[in-house]
């Protein structure tokens, strides 16, 4: 008989009344303890991996910018990236702080000009169909004929006061030089979407438009200022990252979600 037996057997078969009382209460305390402990660890495990799972909804695993300039041969970049060990796939996209004004209100946005085609890879929130009908470029005929589509965050809208088919301005510091000054760029878009990620903060935020156009208004012709990149398995995403850095020369700043 083991030491451990031991002293449990003497201790669980015990005659006296008041002592087996202790013991079933430290036995239920210790058990109750112990569930309580493994419940609080698998509902913060599930809401880390939720957390996660709505971030990663949006965000790409692996960012990448160029320092003080957009990238002009991104798609030279993407091809090169694609080629890496555990890189899923790589989309190009343009990001840049705006205001959207409707008929009457105004907000600050971030601005996403993205290409259909490759962020209904990246872009999990959004289905790839839904962002090829809402984004495709002036397919429209009638009343919104030439008129770019948006697609803005449930809160945005509800701060904007505007529903699909409603007509908002898009505003971006980057405009010209006049003689009476700094004149901001200001284009029409026609809202044909609107997304909710789960996350307040890009439901509040984030706007949607065609690459081109987001090119467009900020007058950086065919060059975008972020590569996105979703990996295999996103518990490498860091180690991914440093090879993406370590295969462009270190050119580039590269950060993971």
């Amino acid at each position: 008989m083991t030491f451990e037996y031991f002293i449990g057997n003497r201790y669980l078969r015990v005659k006296q009344t008041f002592i087996s009382l202790i013991t079933i209460l430290s036995i239920a305390g210790i058990t109750i303890g112990v569930m309580a402990l493994i419940i609080v660890i698998a509902v913060m495990s599930g809401a880390e991996s939720e957390f996660r799972s709505r971030i990663l909804g949006v965000e790409s695993h692996v960012m990448i910018m160029r320092y003080g300039s957009a990238f002009t041969d991104y798609r030279r970049i993407i091809k090169d990236i694609e080629k890496i060990d555990g890189v899923k796939t790589a989309s190009p996209y343009v990001f840049s702080q705006i205001m959207l004004r409707s008929s009457s209100r105004v907000s600050g946005a971030v601005l996403r000009g993205i290409d259909p085609g490759f962020a209904g890879q990246a872009i999990k929130s959004l289905d790839k169909t839904f962002l090829k009908q809402r984004l495709t470029q002036n397919q429209d005929t009638g009343t919104f004929a030439f008129v770019p589509g948006i697609i803005l965050g449930r809160e945005l809208a509800r701060n904007l006061g505007v529903m699909e088919n409603d007509i908002i301005y898009l505003i971006s510091p980057r405009g010209m030089i006049s003689p009476v000054g700094h004149i901001p760029a200001m284009k029409r878009f026609r809202v044909t979407g609107v997304f909710e990620s789960g996350m307040y903060e890009y439901d509040t935020s984030l706007a949607y438009v065609h690459i081109k156009d987001a090119q467009s208004i900020l007058h950086i012709g065919d060059s975008v200022t972020n590569i996105g990149v979703r990996v295999k398995d996103i518990y490498k995403a860091d180690n991914i990252a440093e090879n993406i850095a370590e295969k462009l020369n270190q050119k580039y700043k590269t950060g993971s979600y």
